[in-house]
């Protein structure tokens, strides 16, 4: 399966955010993205804070996130792990890369390597810390990028899987080298009806799925001359005004 045909999979298995607007932005509730989110903290090993009804606070981490539910890590202490009996409620609150991911949840069942299953929760806490709104592109196949990375005779391409003012990210082959602080230099862009625009990116994030043969990277633009700016800044408007119709 090609680069693109993968990329489509992945996005016909999101609804875009934009579509449903949440009431509070701050909040993850679509249940593929919730699912999404707490994947993260699990891959990360983050340290989850478990307060119970009695606002006692302990320590655990995800070791599981299932369709079923969560499963949690044993808790250290014998009173509060003879505490987390089923239909008990709890508050989980956590923080990855300085941005909290809160939330309710309730207890399952023991689990069988002394753990607990927990519901899965129907919202997330999680503030948007973007100074700029990305905007999720439709007909992926006709935005491309194709970069050098700077002080390397590397090359990469892909498409552009969402855009701000201030960045964007974009899908690339999985087997390609970057990482985050890369330069890439000259990159370009190729936008509606043909228009190719040139600006320089900084690689703030990379997230690699193998099993999809994708990578994303999370950019910031660099320098970007006034006209380049100037139709960037045209195509996102479109995007815009196009998604809002929907």
């Amino acid at each position: 399966m090609s680069l693109l045909d993968n990329l489509k999979k992945l996005l016909s298995s999101e609804q875009d955010a934009n579509e449903s607007k949440p009431s509070n932005p701050n909040f993850i509730t679509q249940a593929s993205r919730v699912k999404h989110a707490l994947q993260q903290l699990m891959e990360a090993h983050v340290h989850l804070s478990i307060i119970l009804d009695d606002q006692s606070e302990h320590t655990s981490r995800l070791i599981g996130v299932t369709t079923n539910g969560l499963l949690l890590d044993q808790l250290n202490s014998r009173l509060a792990h003879n505490k987390m009996q089923p239909s008990s409620h709890i508050q989980i609150e956590a923080k990855h890369h300085a941005i909290p991911f809160n939330f309710s949840s309730s207890i399952q069942k023991p689990a069988q390597n002394g753990g607990y299953l927990i519901t899965l929760p129907e919202k997330i806490y999680h503030p948007q810390k973007r100074a700029f709104f990305r905007i999720p592109l439709d007909y992926i196949e006709k935005y491309k990028i194709t970069a050098a990375l700077k002080y390397s005779e590397n090359t990469l391409s892909g498409y552009l899987f969402d855009i701000s003012h201030g960045g964007l990210c974009v899908a690339i082959n999985s087997n390609s080298y970057v990482k985050k602080g890369d330069i890439l230099s000259p990159a370009s862009l190729l936008l509606k009806n043909g228009q190719s625009v040139s600006v320089d990116l900084t690689v703030c994030s990379v997230k690699k799925t193998p099993q999809d043969g994708l990578t994303r990277l999370g950019c910031e633009f660099l320098d970007i001359e006034p006209a380049e700016k100037r139709a960037l800044h045209k195509f996102i408007a479109e995007c815009a005004r196009e998604r809002a119709k929907k």
